[in-house]
């Protein structure tokens, strides 16, 4: 079943005159929502946290869900639990400041900050003012299935500056983030997510994740939510099996004075990995500050490795 939602909901969506434009043109003007798109869902995401989860129930009938997990403070909030016309659409839209506020309150004593950055990567590779100039586009954040068996902090599209004639001249790229040099130990660590990506790449299940890549940046695309400049022919993105994926880890806030990644990159262990057939690892390293994300960005373990002895000799 595609990770897609129906060409209505896109339609109410978008359309001026859709059930769901007032959220829809929310969203557009506020660049600290985002929409990530599910199999006949849409999640909206604040601060990596979803304020808004959007069901399609039936022809112009939405579900609407937000989680109350979120409320720490003892306070009632009333919303909608069905939207079937705009008005219900701008009872939302009115309540998001408080929404919010609630979710505010609720990070500031369960901080989550990689799931904060995630959705700052996406923004900046996706719908701001440098997004045309990025090589990476972001289809999914907190990306989970588990008909797939598979969970990824970001999904993402590498579509070169010089390829943009042509949507089959993309690559995959399946990326984590780390948020401080304490995750890169442990369950959730470095070597772990390897050994999990290099199995899940070599089962049949990975082909279904690119079509599933495929239909969320092109419906993205149909919503206006990536800025870039389009091939002349309007050609659709199109993910090849056969071409061998990135594997991405952004390191957010890695600390120069700490050997914890120096140990983890010298470790035997990241050979088998870094010399991988099933797909080419790399790490993020930014170009001065910011998240945008070029393929001159990414480097190899060797290079990795280079790079922080320089460091410690600094």
């Amino acid at each position: 079943m595609p990770r897609t939602v129906s060409t209505d909901f896109i339609e109410d969506l978008k359309n001026t005159t859709g059930i769901l434009y007032p959220i829809y043109e929310r969203i557009r003007k506020d660049d600290n929502l985002m929409i990530a798109i599910r199999r006949n869902y849409i999640n909206v995401y604040y601060r990596g946290g979803n304020i808004l989860k959007l069901t399609e129930q039936s022809k112009n009938s939405y579900q609407a869900f937000f989680d109350n997990r979120y409320i720490t403070t003892g306070q009632t909030i009333s919303l909608l639990s069905t939207i079937n016309k705009q008005d219900d659409a701008r009872n939302w839209v009115d309540s998001f400041q408080a929404l919010k506020l609630t979710m505010d309150y609720y990070f500031s004593a369960n901080c989550k900050p990689e799931r904060e950055f995630q959705q700052l990567v996406a923004r900046e590779n996706n719908d701001s003012t440098i997004s045309n100039e990025s090589e990476y586009f972001i289809t999914d954040i907190e990306f989970a299935d588990t008909e797939l068996g598979a969970r990824f902090d970001m999904l993402a599209i590498r579509w070169l500056a010089s390829q943009r004639k042509n949507g089959c001249n993309c690559r995959p790229a399946l990326i984590e983030m780390k948020y401080g040099d304490g995750a890169l130990c442990g369950n959730s660590g470095l070597f772990k997510h390897l050994k999990n990506i290099d199995d899940f790449i070599a089962s049949d299940r990975y082909a279904k994740l690119l079509l599933a890549m495929e239909s969320q940046f092109n419906q993205l695309d149909q919503l206006n939510l990536l800025k870039f400049n389009p091939c002349s022919n309007q050609t659709k993105v199109k993910l090849d099996v056969n071409v061998k994926p990135e594997v991405i880890f952004i390191l957010a806030n890695h600390n120069p004075r700490s050997s914890v990644l120096k140990t983890l990159i010298e470790n035997t262990e990241i050979v088998k990995y870094e010399h991988s057939e099933r797909y080419d690892l790399r790490f993020y390293v930014a170009k001065f500050a910011g998240y945008g994300m070029h393929s001159d960005c990414m480097q190899t373990v060797d290079e990795l490795r280079s790079l922080l002895k320089c460091q410690q000799a600094m």
